[in-house]
């Protein structure tokens, strides 16, 4: 591990190192690049998913600080929702998310499994708050804290994705992961492609891919923002999390790769490109990805290809980033 990193405060919540596979079948399917995928998706807190590397440092840093109630937030399907909630119940802390009715609000996928967890589910109208990061849903979160406080608790708000510095540590620990991985399977990668969302996933890897010297590319493709704000989330963050460990590393926007032509219509809103990516991966390496995060991923990965931005003498990792759950409440948009 990183020597930075091993001093700061953690509290393990996954399984490590996730399975890096050799996607053979895809890779055949797809007559392109050779594909491996990194399977987060089995990091088995509430299912699997990235966020549980960094709620490892987050919640870390916050036991060690007293907190005993966590305040989050996301769309009705959130995964990083779930897993904040069921890190909270292993800690016994209480945990709060307040989340925005979105495509999917029924009891199903991720908000059927926060009905087992008992979580403390606020659910409010898109037309009241429209955005997790705005200053509608930080007032909210932040009046809950305050309530909390008054009651005797020491709460803290967590930015949606646990988008803050100690969150992305989590990733930049996993580019080390990942570079052993590769090291003992005598594997040398070009490209690692990863889900942009709130961007601190695909910060803490081009830190961890920067400060290691690993010859990789990094690649995000955004399922939500643009990429003028996608690439300034991604640089900031990684500046931040550089500062945060002390390393002399600076970002600026132009070594930073997002593609935003995969969004389609929106956040959570499933594309044809999407679908036809999820059951292409499920029917040659039988596993799921999310209709959120990793179905668009790949779909813009498999444009890609087609496109000749890859050849057949690349070699790339896609992260599986997980949010299997939400792939449920998708039903009507799978099998229509």
């Amino acid at each position: 591990m990183i020597p930075a990193i091993a001093k700061l405060p953690r509290i393990p919540l996954g399984n490590y190192p996730t399975p890096l596979i050799d996607a053979k079948p895809l890779s055949a399917a797809l007559k392109g690049p050779r594909i491996l995928i990194k399977r987060d998706d089995l990091t088995g807190l509430a299912l699997g998913g990235n966020k549980c590397r960094k709620l490892e440092f987050v919640l870390g840093d916050a036991r060690q600080k007293g907190i005993n109630a966590v305040i989050g937030t996301g769309g009705s399907q959130s995964n990083f929702a779930l897993q904040l909630a069921a890190a909270a119940r292993k800690l016994n802390m209480e945990v709060y998310v307040v989340l925005i009715k979105g495509v999917h609000s029924e009891m199903q996928g991720n908000l059927l499994l926060h009905n087992i967890l008992d979580s403390k589910v606020i659910l409010v109208d898109s037309t009241q708050i429209s955005d997790v990061s705005g200053p509608a849903m930080i007032g909210k979160m932040n009046a809950i804290a305050e309530d909390l406080r008054q009651q005797g608790r020491k709460p803290l708000v967590i930015p949606v994705g646990a988008h803050l510095p100690i969150g992305s540590v989590g990733w930049v620990n996993a580019a080390d992961e990942i570079g052993q991985q590769l090291q003992a399977q005598k594997i040398n990668a070009q490209y690692l492609i990863i889900a942009n969302g709130s961007t601190g996933t695909q910060a803490g890897l081009e830190l961890g891919v920067r400060y290691l010297k690993l010859p990789m590319k990094v690649i995000g493709i955004s399922i939500s923002r643009k990429k003028p704000q996608a690439v300034e989330g991604v640089v900031a963050m990684a500046n931040e999390t550089a500062k945060l460990l002390n390393m002399k590393i600076t970002f600026i926007p132009d070594e930073v790769t997002v593609f935003d032509d995969y969004i389609g219509e929106g956040y959570g809103i499933i594309t044809e490109e999407c679908r036809q990516a999820i059951k292409l991966v499920a029917q040659t390496e039988g596993i799921f990805l999310d209709p959120v995060y990793t179905g668009k991923a790949m779909a813009g990965l498999i444009d890609l290809i087609r496109k000749g931005r890859f050849t057949a003498k690349d070699t790339i990792v896609f992260i599986h980033t997980g949010g299997i759950p939400a792939l449920f409440a998708y039903d009507k948009e799978m099998t229509g």
